[in-house]
């Protein structure tokens, strides 16, 4: 890596109103990129399919390429930002990011496409595991969680734009436009980085050791765990490679854990904070149920309004703004109740309502009405409304200023290791009911579809709903067991 050389420092005089807002700016900017992507994409996977002639286990891993290396690297990037500084990675995070978005558009066929959407997830790592950490360094305790209610909210308005703009985008200009749109955000952020933030004083470049056995074995772990996964429903469950695929990465994410524990100071993943602070153990557990519980809903609900309905993507992406909307509405008033508060409440009635919107969405069928799905989508998203930004605000004001980076990447870590199980579980749950060929036809647009097909199909998408309701009733449980407030002010 190369060297920092001098770094502008800010003192405690320099951190005043002015440059908090700058802050709060750039990594808003940052935090609306990110999720617009992701839910662009969920649109527009239908239209990618059928122009790569991708089958279920190819089209899949066009979000999962991109989750997979959030998921692997954000610990990676969270440990070297606290030893090299975090505006460096941050910034240099947006150059990766818009650089891979602009070579995903000019894809040329499907595994370009895939490896272009891993180096979106390298840059986007960078970006992840450092602006909640800059943020909870700049605002002081009582309001911390008002500026990340701010930056939910910025999550939550890219939410709620992408499905609508990329089903417009889609329709108009074709698939390739939504990878385009992060170019001209990209190069704005870079800018106001670069001239702007300042890297702490407490925070300098030294050399310490690096835990790189833990982050091969976390990585190459994790990787075997998502393609075993994504391989259900193309073989057989007794077929040798997806067992040995599955358990080879059971055994090496057990090797990382053994490793982890050993390293201590210097560790990928400090396992003693999830032992000794139970607030951030529960927090970050939570994250980690919260979106492997919802994230693949309407990745579903894409195929399920375009392939099964006829719907165009204009029509399913306006549909599907009913969830993140009443996220970003509720997001940063959540954050300041919390404040006061505590997280504890709102985060466990918000895993409640997930858990029972779920329930609903298990029972679709081709005659629902679509006021019906419109409802249960918004009180999906009123759940995860309530459950963002208090959780966040708990995990980064339970630890130090020196831990900020590695408890910014290991939420983080949660969060997107959760969304691409997401993907990865409910589309293995839904193929234990869904013929190879009819996933092919719903998922891939390959050979013919048919009553049957859908029929198929409804019943895979109602278990693989149904196992998520199960998932985010264990988040109930774990947002429950987090501590009251004074014990969380006291971590």
């Amino acid at each position: 890596m190369p060297a920092l050389g001098r770094v502008e420092a800010f003192s405690r005089v320099e951190v005043n109103t002015s440059y908090r807002r700058e802050v709060l700016f750039v990594t808003t900017l940052g935090a609306f990129m990110s999720p617009l992507d992701a839910s662009i994409v969920s649109v527009a996977l239908p239209s990618i399919a059928g122009t790569f002639n991708m089958g279920y286990a190819e089209i899949i891993w066009v979000p999962v390429a991109y989750l997979l290396a959030l998921a692997t690297l954000l610990l990676v990037f969270g440990r070297l930002s606290d030893i090299k500084g975090r505006k460096w990675f941050f910034t240099l995070g947006f150059v990766v990011f818009t650089v891979a978005s602009a070579l995903c558009g000019f894809s040329q066929s499907g595994v370009e496409l895939l490896f272009f959407r891993g180096a979106q997830g390298v840059g986007a790592a960078m970006i992840g595991a450092t602006s909640a950490a800059i943020v909870t360094e700049v605002f002081p305790a009582e309001m911390r969680g008002g500026a990340l209610g701010v930056n939910a909210l910025a999550v939550y308005t890219g939410l709620s734009v992408g499905p609508t703009l990329g089903g417009v985008l889609v329709q108009a200009l074709g698939w390739r436009s939504i990878f385009y749109i992060n170019v001209p955000i990209g190069i704005v952020v870079v800018g106001i980085a670069a001239l702007r933030l300042k890297e702490s004083a407490a925070r300098t470049p030294r050399v310490e050791h690096f835990d790189v056995s833990g982050a091969v074995s976390f990585m190459c772990g994790l990787a075997l765990i998502l393609l075993g996964l994504t391989l259900v429903g193309t073989v057989p469950w007794s077929d040798p490679l997806l067992l040995g695929t599955l358990l080879s990465g059971v055994i090496i994410l057990s090797v990382f854990l053994i490793i982890e524990s050993r390293r201590r100071e210097s560790a990928l993943l400090e396992l003693g904070m999830f032992r000794r602070n139970r607030l951030f153990a529960a927090a970050n557990v939570s994250a980690l149920l919260n979106y492997a519980a919802y994230f693949a809903v309407p990745y579903f609900l894409s195929f399920y309004f375009q392939r099964l309905l006829n719907y165009t993507p204009a029509t399913a992406g306006l549909i599907l703004i009913s969830m993140p909307v009443p996220m970003a509405l509720l997001s940063p008033l959540c954050g300041r109740l919390s404040d006061r508060f505590g997280s504890r409440f709102f985060a466990s009635i918000g895993m409640g309502l997930i858990c029972a919107s779920l329930v609903l969405l298990s029972q679709l069928s081709l005659n629902t009405p679509l006021i019906y799905i419109v409802m249960v989508l918004s009180m999906l998203g009123v759940g995860m409304g309530l459950f963002s930004a208090p959780n966040t605000s708990a995990v980064m004001g339970s630890v130090d200023t020196q831990h900020l980076g590695a408890a910014s990447g290991t939420l983080s870590t949660m969060r997107f290791m959760g969304q691409s199980l997401s993907l990865a579980l409910m589309g293995a749950f839904a193929a234990t009911l869904i013929p190879p060929d009819v996933l092919s036809a719903i998922f891939g647009g390959i050979g013919g579809g048919g009553a049957l097909s859908a029929e198929a199909f409804l019943r895979g998408e109602s278990r693989a709903f149904f196992a998520s309701a199960v998932l985010a009733s264990l988040g109930v449980i774990t947002s429950m067991v987090r501590g009251t407030r004074r014990k969380e002010q006291k971590a």
